[in-house]
Formats: structure tokens, sequence, C-alpha cells
């Protein structure tokens, strides 16, 4: 049987596919999904950022995977498929968390992980059972041990080419590795925990160390450590961290504010080699942290704890939410304020989302506060809630000076300068990509969108 795997782009504001010709790392599920494939079956698969979708496709079965700005697409390209007589299965994050929805457009979904049942479904297509309206979904979560092995150099957005003659490209590009799923935090915007019950899991050490091993073979050494929460679980992240110091590799990777709190978990992450971390700090103001189930933020303490992770020379990427409930048109300078004077390294900047299927979707719907249901829209910059204390106009035009003030040239020179003690050359590197952000920014409108 012949398996076309796609991962789908998402739309720009006025209906284009976003597009990119090189990108700053890879997800592992389309490679991942073939080494979980049985051999018997043929599989292709394309990333649609940087390739286009086979639309004619001689495939028997189309699996599509998608997270919350992608659906959109997602739902058109399974409705094009289904229409050519074509078998359309869905899985990820919004399509187990909407099943109803999605099965509008797809002959069946995998909800939850694939693991446990991806061979079942393939054989039941494969011996022309109906999987009409089937929802294949696992009794348990997978132990994690023993993952299939996938083919690093299959990555869809890596470009080989680029790797081989150029020294930006191999800073600039991540080796993705997956070490746990899910997270242990309740916060209620959050699709992950309510994806995963806010259950966590590791993999063994010694299986996470084997990919980074095959990583430095093919001459990598930065990595993106894809886990929602590294260290949701302490004692394991100490663990990993010891285990990778031998290695002298980099990596980056996303986790909570809390890794400034515990001294040698900090020390060992910078140890291990990390370099640069995405840290969901939302708001500072800890009312709205209240409010969102974010109460382990604190604060009061972001300006000590920003401070440590900086001694260590781990640059920051702070993830910021503008237009909670607590904020009005003058939360916007505040925050500025806030993100130049603690010198962090890059802002992604986001809008409310409700994430069908969250608490946070839940709660705007009973308060008859979502303003659109149009998927394209939820790209994580669109107004998609109205906000308590300022029209979603005066939201969005806070969103885009804020963005801009945060890349103008000086307020790069003020965050950049003087770098952190140690890891000079990465300073430089990160600077230099700020100087690009700049430039993108002036000459696309909405950039915000493609901003990696």
């Amino acid at each position: 049987m012949k398996i076309y795997l796609i991962s789908p782009t998402h739309y720009t504001p006025d209906g284009n596919l976003v597009k990119s010709v090189h990108y700053w790392t890879s997800a592992i599920t389309l490679p991942y999904l073939k080494a979980l494939t049985p051999p018997e079956h043929q599989v292709v698969f394309t990333d649609e950022l940087m390739a286009n979708v086979d639309v004619n496709t001689d495939a028997d079965l189309i699996g599509i995977t998608a997270m919350g700005p992608q659906i959109a697409r997602a739902y058109d390209l399974a409705d094009y498929f289904r229409a050519r007589g074509k078998k359309v299965v869905m899985g990820g994050s919004w399509v187990s968390l909407n099943t109803e929805e999605a099965l509008l457009h797809c002959d069946a979904i995998v909800k939850g992980e694939a693991e446990p049942v991806w061979k079942d479904l393939l054989d039941d297509v494969a011996s022309g059972r109906n999987i009409e309206g089937r929802i294949y979904e696992s009794e348990g979560w997978h132990s994690m041990v023993g993952l299939p092995r996938f083919d690093y150099t299959s990555l869809p957005l890596f470009r080989p080419d680029l790797f081989k003659k150029s020294r930006f490209y191999r800073m600039y590009f991540h080796w993705p590795v997956l070490a746990s799923r899910g997270c242990p935090h309740p916060c209620e915007y959050c699709s992950v925990q309510t994806y995963y019950e806010r259950t966590f899991r590791s993999r063994p050490v010694e299986e996470v160390i084997e990919d980074l091993q095959t990583i430095k073979a093919l001459g990598g050494r930065r990595v993106l450590i894809l886990d929602d929460n590294p260290i949701g679980n302490v004692r394991y992240a100490k663990e990993l961290f010891k285990a990778m110091i031998p290695l002298k590799m980099e990596w980056a990777s996303q986790m909570t504010i809390n890794i400034a709190r515990n001294d040698e978990l900090l020390d060992l992450a910078a140890r291990s080699g990390c370099r640069s971390l995405s840290i969901g700090l939302e708001s500072v103001t800890q009312e709205n942290l209240e409010q969102i189930d974010k109460g382990f933020n604190k604060a009061q303490r972001f300006d000590e704890d920003l401070a440590k992770i900086r001694a260590k020379g781990i640059q920051v990427i702070a993830l910021m939410m503008v237009g909670l409930d607590g904020d009005t048109t003058a939360s916007f300078e505040k925050t500025r304020d806030f993100l130049v004077k603690n010198k962090l390294t890059f802002l992604k900047l986001f809008t409310p989302c409700p994430y069908p299927g969250t608490k946070y979707y839940d709660d705007m719907q009973k308060a008859g506060r979502i303003l659109t249901k149009e998927w394209n829209k939820y790209d994580y910059g669109s107004p998609l809630i109205q906000p308590t204390h300022m029209t979603p106009e005066e939201m969005m035009k806070g969103f885009d000076w804020l963005y801009k003030d945060f890349y103008s040239l000086p307020n790069i020179f003020r965050r950049m300068t003087p770098p952190p003690k140690g890891n000079y050359l990465e300073s430089a590197f990160y600077f230099i990509a700020n100087l690009k952000i700049y430039q993108h920014m002036r000459r696309t409108k909405q950039s915000w969108g493609t901003i990696s």
C-alpha cells in the first residue's frame, strides 16, 4: 500500500500559503510515522512549509497531521483528497481534541498517540475494511521505551546542501530530539496539557543519548529538545543533562521559568550545552497569570530568575501574551520596558487563543467572548477573543507596536549589549539574527507570523 503523509502549512490573513525556503528546525512527526510503518508499505511525506503537496499522488492512503494554525489548511487538503476518492486519516492535537468536527473532513482519525494504533489502521485500510467514521485510540499512553528510530537525514526541513557549505546554517539549524511528552502544569489555555491530560513521561536517558550520538556522527552539534517542558520531572532532567555533558553539544528548548529556582538543575543545563530557552512568561502581571492557571510563574521574581539564567550564558526567548483580562492599553509599554530591561534575546508574541478542547475555550465560549471560529485566523496573532479593558483593534495596534518597538535598532542594542559572560559567538549569532528580524519586519506586512 502507498501512503502519503502531509504536514500542512498555514494561511496568511489574506489567504495565501505561508512558505519558507529554510527553517531553523524540523518536526519529526512525518519521518517518525514512516519509521513506525510496517516495511511492506511505501511511505513518502511532504512538509508544506517548504515543499508543495503532490495533489496528483497515486497513494492509497493520505495521512495529515495538524496543530492549531495548520488546521484550516489541513481540512482543505483533506476535503480535496476525499473528493478525489482517496482514503484520508488525520491526527494531531487539534483533531484529537475535536473529533466530531475532524470526522466531517476525513474518513478516520488517530486520537492521541499513534504508536499503539497506527498498524491497526493500516491493516484495516490494506484489507479493504471500512474505516469511515472510525476513531483509533489507544487505551493508555505509550511507555516511551524503545521508540522507533528514524532517519535523521530525511528530516523534511533539513537543507543538507546548506549544512555542508554554510557555517551560519550549521548554527541556525537545530536537529530535533525528543526526550519526553506532556506537561504536569494546569495552564488553562494550553492544548498540550489538555491533550496529554497533564501526564508526563520520559524516554530512557540512554535512548536519548543514542539519538544525540547519531546527530553528532552526521556532523550536527546544535540540537532542539522538542519537549514541551523537559524539566517536568526534575530528577530525570538532571540525569539527562549529566549524560549530555561529555557529548559537548549545544542545545535549545522550551521550558518553564522554574529552572531558575533550582541551582543544580540550572548549572547542569548550562554545563550540558544549553544555549537558549523559550520560556512562557506570558505576562508581567500576576493577576493575569493567576487567571490562566499559571500562578507558579511569579511575576515579582522574573527579574531575579532571568538574571540567574543569563548569568549562566543562556539566552532567553520570551513568550508573551497581550490582551489578557488584566491588560489595558498601558500594558504594552510596561511589557516593552520589562523585556528591554531584562535583555530578552527574542520575543514571540501571542494574542489569547481559545484552542478548542481547552478549559480556556470553554470559559470564553460560556462568556460569549469568542470573536470568530474561522480556523484560518487561529494563528496566535489575530483578535480571537473580546478583551475586557480595550477593543480588539486597540489590542492589535498594541500587539504590532510592541513587536516593532522590541525589534527596533535602539532596543536591539539595549537588549543585546553587553552580552552575558561566555558563549560570545552565540551572542554574536543572536545579535545578527535580531538585525535580520528587524529587516524582515520592515519589508513584510504582519511579519510576526513568520518570525522564527
